[in-house]
Order: structure tokens, then C-alpha cells, then sequence
């Protein structure tokens, strides 16, 4: 069977464990270089799937011709140059949500893989998370009527921005948890933003010595007159059994829907140091086989059978600079207190 080589950029929580999973697994992709600006670090994920290529400078790995898609693992903010320079050198491209931070260069992302004829789509694996799979079903059954009304809250323990992203202070739960839940209601309404209003605080997370707020409050408008709260905070206490909390309602004309996967205790452990409920939707990252390894290891495999069968992208490099250019409108609505329109 013949393997279509695949590199990584990007070796850190994301890029070294699912992305690098899914490629070693999937028995018609080839994990062939992986590179990061910690060299030990992509070494060391190197060795655990057996590639031979290690590299720091990401120009090296794209040059190489036997590698015909890569993933973009980096920092939020640091996707649009490496993203360029991967679709000028002709390759198919995978980039980690959200596709920017920016609008500027979330359009400039698009516009390069459109000229180059790449393929570009970004990491929302919740488009295959099952609970959201059904949710869509659903409306799009016409089972809840006309949708009106979503209500989305992803939050993260105060883990997250402490100890799990060293580059928590240039983030924020806005670009890391609602760029999630954004890209879901446009997907669930199949509508566009119009119009913003948001709030946000700071200070918790300035008192621990990352200067990035704490949350964000943002009511959504959409074209179409569906109305989306969002929720998203960094400050949840770590003895929470879950470091995310996610939650979202649905409200339509003929009928609701309501989504907690966070307090899904198909999983209850508890030990002498603390009460857990494992997450057995997400990914197990021991299954062996991407396909058995939950759906964020599910959605990376379909970018797989984008460049290897031609099939269809599970999100878009247009719809992901939709978020993005709404995100940025809430972050202007929070900084000047005021609606912000979009349309």
C-alpha cells in the first residue's frame, strides 16, 4: 500500500501527541519529519513514533518532496507565516484552531492556500464530536424547529493557563475555548455572526503572573436572528473534576437540546488524591488505531482522508476566518464596551 508522507510543525501538548498519533497509526499516512523550535522536544516525539527527520527551522521540513501535507501545531498566533510558506511549497495544510488570531492574517492564510491550490482546514474536531454530531442531526431534521437561541460555556481550571501553555499570557479563553464554541453555532445554524456585544475581566490570572483575562462574556447576533451567549473562563478551580467545563443549550421554536460533556460520568474515578470523570469521548490514546481513539483524533484522521481519497474537508479555511474575524470583534466589543457589527 502506498503512503502519502505527512510533516508536523509544531512538537508540543497538541502536535506530539495527537497529530503525531494519528499520523504513525493511520496505515495509509507516513509521519516522515516533525519539527519544533525544541529540538530535544521534537526528538524526543520523533523517537516514540520511529521518524528519522528531525528539524528546528520549518522552511527544512517543507522543503522536502516526499512530504505532501503537514500540520501547523504552534501557537495560536504563530500560524500565519509557517501556514504561507507551507502553501507555497505546495502542500496540503492542517493548522490547529484558531486558524489566527488576527483577521489580517487569517484572510492571508486563505488567500495563500487558494492560490496555490492546497488544501487548508482547521483543527475544530468538535464537528466530529458525537454529541454535536447529533445536535446538528437534529436541527437540521428539523426536529427542534426554527434554532433561536444557543447558550455555550467552555471554561477551563486555572491549569491551563499556568501550566499547560507557556503562552498563556499572549492567549486567552476567548482565542482557546470560544473560537470552539463560535465555529460550533455557525455550524449548528449555518448562519453567519452580525453583530457583537461583549464584556471581559482580568485580575485572577494577573495575581498568578499571566497578564490575560479571566473571562469573556459575549452575546452573538446572527444574520439569520438566532442569538448565541457565550461563556469562557480560565479561573475554574482545579479541584473541579474536569479541567474543561462545557456545556451548551439549544433553543428552537418546537424544541430544545441540551449538551454536558464535561459531567459525563460514563467514567467515575476516584483515588486517596482526587475525584475524576475521565473524558472516553475525546481520545484514548491508547486504542492503537485513530479510528478507536475518540474524536479529536478522529477529526486529524479526516484531514488524512482529505489528502489521501479527496474527501471533503471537516472545516474550512473560510469558515475558520469567519470565527476568527468575529473573535476579533469581541475582543474590540470588550475593550470599548459597545456593540461591535460584523455584517
Amino acid at each position: 500500500m502506498e503512503k502519502v508522507g505527512f510533516g508536523l510543525i509544531g512538537a508540543g501538548i497538541v502536535g506530539g501527541a495527537w497529530h503525531a498519533h494519528v499520523y504513525h497509526h493511520m496505515p495509509r499516512a507516513e509521519l516522515v519529519a516533525i519539527c519544533d523550535l525544541n529540538e530535544a522536544r521534537a526528538r524526543e516525539v520523533a523517537d516514540r513514533y520511529g521518524v528519522a527527520h528531525v528539524y528546528t527551522d520549518y522552511r527544512d521540513l517543507l522543503a522536502r518532496d516526499d512530504i505532501a501535507a503537514v500540520s501547523i501545531a504552534t501557537p495560536d498566533f504563530a500560524h500565519r507565516e509557517i501556514a504561507i510558506a507551507a502553501a507555497q511549497a505546495g502542500k496540503h495544510i492542517l493548522v490547529e484552531k484558531p486558524i489566527a488570531t488576527t483577521s489580517e492574517d487569517a484572510y492571508a492564510i486563505v488567500a495563500a492556500a487558494e492560490k496555490a491550490g492546497v488544501k487548508l482546514m482547521v483543527d475544530y474536531h468538535n464537528r466530529a464530536n458525537p454529541a454535536f454530531v447529533s445536535a446538528r442531526q437534529a436541527v437540521q431534521a428539523g426536529e427542534l424547529g426554527e434554532l433561536r437561541y444557543i447558550y455555550a460555556r467552555l471554561s477551563n481550571t486555572t491549569f491551563v493557563p499556568t501550566q499547560m501553555l507557556p503562552w498563556a499570557a499572549q492567549s486567552s479563553a476567548l482565542w482557546f475555548l470560544a473560537s470552539h464554541m463560535l465555529d460550533m453555532a455557525c455550524w449548528l445554524l449555518g448562519d453567519k455572526p452580525s453583530r457583537v456585544y461583549a464584556v471581559s475581566r482580568s485580575g485572577v490570572l494577573q495575581s498568578l503572573g499571566i497578564d490575560t483575562q479571566d473571562f469573556h462574556i459575549a452575546i452573538v447576533e446572527f444574520a439569520g436572528g438566532a442569538v448565541l451567549t457565550l461563556e469562557n473562563a480560565w479561573i475554574l478551580p482545579e479541584t473541579e473534576p474536569n479541567v474543561f467545563n462545557l456545556k451548551m443549550e439549544l433553543l428552537g421554536s418546537q424544541g430544545s437540546l441540551y449538551i454536558n460533556t464535561s459531567d459525563n460520568r460514563t467514567v467515575e474515578k476516584y483515588t486517596q488524591a482526587a475525584a475524576s470523570l475521565p473524558d472516553t469521548l475525546g481520545f484514548t490514546l491508547d486504542a492503537g488505531s485513530a479510528r478507536l481513539s475518540g474524536f479529536v483524533l478522529e477529526s486529524i484522521a479526516r484531514f488524512v482522508d482529505a489528502v489521501v481519497d479527496d474527501k471533503p474537508l471537516l472545516a474550512t479555511g473560510p469558515e475558520a476566518a469567519l470565527v476568527t474575524r468575529a473573535l476579533c470583534a469581541i475582543e474590540e466589543s470588550a475593550r470599548l464596551s459597545q456593540p461591535v457589527d460584523l455584517l
